[in-house]
């Protein structure tokens, strides 16, 4: 996992704001951890179910207790959310377990146990929290908080398209899904135990008129602004990916040697990719001169790697160099060979 001293930046905002997207990418692009504290709400829903609401404090507290949340690395990349040992899975990603959430997250025993375990995740690394009260509650000494907000109709078409492209409307309506979202604030702002608001020294953003892209370059500006100067925002150490390489695909290789192989495409995908995203001064000196591509474990795992420039569009670029060369090398695998691409920043 990554060291550097970003700490912990908060985004709170209301359901369908895209928080969950832009808090993924803006972990990415820094090169931290990403926590989805959304995801332990929908996660003790499910497990609980609303009679959670009827349940004694004791009780409540025993049932959360059985429920260990973990950020934990599988096989590079960013390090996924567990419960017990377990990733959290698409489960919760469908309007019941959003539904369930509301309940369970007016619980105050429930919301305290919750919140003992983020903290406890985000004094072990820099992260990017978010929720509806990490600025507020959770993490109110966090030097990067931002709140995120968009208007409940433009939430909806979202959230409908999101439910569309993965199969999941059940029949559902985008007046359902709206009807759904305004109640949704309503209970989130409303509740007596740590309303939805946003804290006194947060950045809000306005993500109605804004695409990802442009949502992202604000959270990314606004991290680097706030940064102290004698810690520049800069990930330690180098950009890395790497996939297996099955052995029947080892002869693509050549041998292994630089120049006349799969190696050198590798490299000039990656080249490409980093050109794509570079400023118009072109790809910093890192890259450009410092990608290598190579062969591990007698041939059996293909690696790029490339040193970090500084700045968050630094480690944006390196990840994005490093990830297309082990795109290229894994799309001349033939159909049906393992594609497993991990990539990281250590």
């Amino acid at each position: 996992m990554n060291t550097v001293s970003i700490g912990v930046i908060t985004m709170d905002g209301p359901a369908g704001v895209g928080k969950s997207t832009l808090a993924r990418r803006l972990a990415d692009a820094l090169g931290i951890a990403y926590l989805d504290t959304g995801a332990m709400y929908r996660t003790l829903g499910l497990r609980l179910g609303a009679e959670a609401a009827d349940m004694d404090d004791a009780t409540l507290r025993a049932r959360c207790a059985e429920c260990r949340f973990t950020l934990e690395n599988r096989g590079g990349g960013q390090p996924v959310l567990c419960c017990c040992g377990e990733p959290v899975g698409m489960e919760i990603r469908t309007e019941k377990a959003g539904r369930l959430a509301s309940v369970v997250a007016k619980l105050p025993v429930l919301r305290g146990e919750l919140q003992k375990a983020q903290r406890a995740i985000g004094a072990e690394c820099s992260l990017v929290a978010e929720g509806r009260d990490m600025g507020t509650k959770v993490f109110p000494f966090a030097r990067h908080k931002f709140f995120l907000d968009a208007r409940a109709e433009v939430r909806a078409k979202r959230r409908y398209l999101e439910l569309e492209a993965r199969g999941a409307l059940n029949g559902a309506t985008l007046e359902e899904i709206q009807a759904g979202i305004e109640e949704r604030d309503l209970q989130d702002r409303n509740r007596p135990v740590d309303p939805l608001r946003p804290a006194p020294d947060a950045h809000i953003v306005d993500t109605s008129d804004l695409d990802i892209d442009g949502v992202l370059r604000v959270l990314i500006d606004a991290v680097a602004a706030a940064q102290p100067a004698e810690d520049p925002l800069r990930p330690a150490g180098t950009a890395r990916s790497q996939v297996p390489v099955p052995p029947e695909c080892i002869h693509l290789f050549g041998g292994g040697r630089p120049g006349h192989d799969l190696l050198t495409e590798a490299r000039l995908a990656g080249l490409s990719a980093a050109r794509r995203l570079a400023h118009p001064g072109g790809i910093p000196e890192e890259i450009a001169s410092g990608l290598s591509c190579g062969l591990e474990g007698r041939g059996t795992l293909f690696f790029a790697e490339c040193p970090v420039p500084q700045g968050a569009e630094g480690a944006r670029t390196a990840l994005a160099a490093v990830q297309s060369a082990a795109a290229c090398v894994a799309l001349s695998f033939p159909e049906g060979a393992p594609r497993e691409i991990a990539a990281s920043i250590r």
